[in-house]
C-alpha cells in the first residue's frame, strides 16, 4: 500500500455518516424531529478530536445539503476529511427511537452515498501518521460499502484495529453473509467491543474469541453495569457511575473514543499484548467516564478533555 507523508490523523474512524432525525418537541407544540449529525464513525471521530486526538473520518459524505451539513460539522470539530469520499448520491437518514429496553433504528440508505462507498483513497494513500482504525456499526451490513471497509481493514495489519460490532438486527437482511463478514473482521481485529445485545445475536462466535489466547482483546460494555476487558486469561472490570440518563445515542462510540484517547495519551496505541493492567484500567475508566458524560445529555454529546478532567 502506498503511503503519504508522515502527517495527518492518528486514529481513523471508518464507517457511516448519517443524518439522525431525533424526536424533539416543536416550538409551536407537538412532537417532531430534529436533524443532528450521526453515524458511529462520525460520533467517534468527533469524540476523539474533542479530546485532542488527531482523528480522521473514512467513509462517504454526500454533496446534498444533509451531507454538506455532516462535512461542515466534522471540519468544525477538527476531524480530517482527506480520506472521505464525496458523491452525488443522497445522504443516509436514520430515525432513532428510544425504547424501554434500548434503542430502535430505522435506516434509509438504499441508493445512498454511504451504501456506495468504495474506499479507494484510503486503500491507496494511507498516511504514515495512522496508528489505529475503528470499524463497525451499520457500515458492515450491506455491500458494496461493507466489502470496501473489510478490504481496508485487511490492508491495515500493521495498525491497531478496533472493531465495535454494534449490531442492529433489524437492519440485517442477509444474516448469513453478515455473520461471515463479522467473523472475518473479528479475525483481523486487535480489539473487539461488544454489548449485551451483540452477544445475544452472535452466540458462540464471541465465545470462541473470548477463549482465544492470542493476545487479542475483548471489551464488553454493559450499560449502567460498566464494562469488562479480557485479554486471554486476564480480566479487568470497572463499574459505571450512577447518572441520570437522558439519551443513549452514540454512547458506545464515545466510549470507544474515551478508551482510545487514554491509550494515545499514554503512548499505548500499539499492540494489545503490550498493554499492562494499569494502562487498561485507566483506559477503561476513561471510556466509561466519556460514555457516562454523553448519556446525561441529548444526542451523541462527546466530552472535551476539560470535561473529562472535571468529571474525575
Amino acid at each position: 500500500m502506498a503511503e503519504a507523508v508522515d502527517t495527518g490523523p492518528v486514529v481513523l474512524c471508518c464507517g457511516e455518516a448519517v443524518l439522525d432525525l431525533v424526536p424533539a418537541a416543536l416550538l409551536e407544540g407537538g412532537a417532531g424531529y430534529r436533524p443532528v449529525p450521526g453515524g458511529a464513525a462520525v460520533n467517534c471521530a468527533v469524540a476523539l478530536a474533542r479530546q485532542g486526538v488527531p482523528a480522521g473520518f473514512v467513509g462517504a459524505l454526500s454533496q446534498d445539503p444533509a451531507g454538506c451539513r455532516l462535512a461542515d460539522h466534522l471540519r468544525a470539530e477538527g476531524v480530517d476529511l482527506t480520506l472521505a469520499e464525496r458523491g452525488a448520491l443522497p445522504c443516509p437518514v436514520a430515525l432513532p427511537h428510544p425504547l424501554p429496553d434500548g434503542m430502535r433504528f430505522d435506516l434509509y440508505d438504499e441508493g445512498s452515498a454511504g451504501r456506495a462507498f468504495a474506499g479507494r483513497a484510503a486503500q491507496t494513500a494511507l498516511p504514515r501518521s495512522v496508528r489505529a482504525a475503528v470499524f463497525g456499526g451499520i457500515s458492515l451490513i450491506a455491500p458494496p460499502a461493507a466489502d470496501a471497509f473489510e478490504a481496508l481493514a485487511g490492508q491495515m495489519a500493521d495498525r491497531l484495529i478496533w472493531l465495535d460490532l454494534n449490531i442492529r438486527p433489524g437492519l440485517v437482511r442477509d444474516a448469513a453473509g453478515y455473520r461471515a463478514r463479522l467473523r472475518r473482521m473479528m479475525a483481523l481485529a486487535d480489539v473487539v467491543k461488544v454489548s449485551d445485545e451483540d452477544l445475544d445475536w452472535l452466540g458462540q462466535d464471541i465465545a470462541a474469541l473470548r477463549a482465544a489466547r492470542d493476545g487479542r482483546m475483548l471489551v464488553h460494555t454493559r450499560g449502567a453495569a460498566g464494562a469488562t476487558v479480557w485479554i486471554g486469561a486476564r480480566r479487568l472490570a470497572q463499574p459505571a457511575p450512577a447518572v441520570e440518563v437522558r439519551d443513549t445515542v452514540g454512547a458506545g462510540d464515545i466510549f470507544n473514543a474515551g478508551f482510545l484517547a487514554a491509550l494515545w495519551r499514554a503512548g499505548g496505541l500499539g499492540s494489545a499484548r503490550d498493554w499492562h493492567d494499569d494502562l487498561l484500567q485507566s483506559a477503561l475508566t476513561a471510556g466509561i467516564r466519556a460514555a457516562s458524560f454523553s448519556v446525561t445529555r441529548p444526542g451523541a454529546a462527546a466530552p472535551t478533555g476539560k470535561d473529562m478532567t472535571c468529571a474525575r
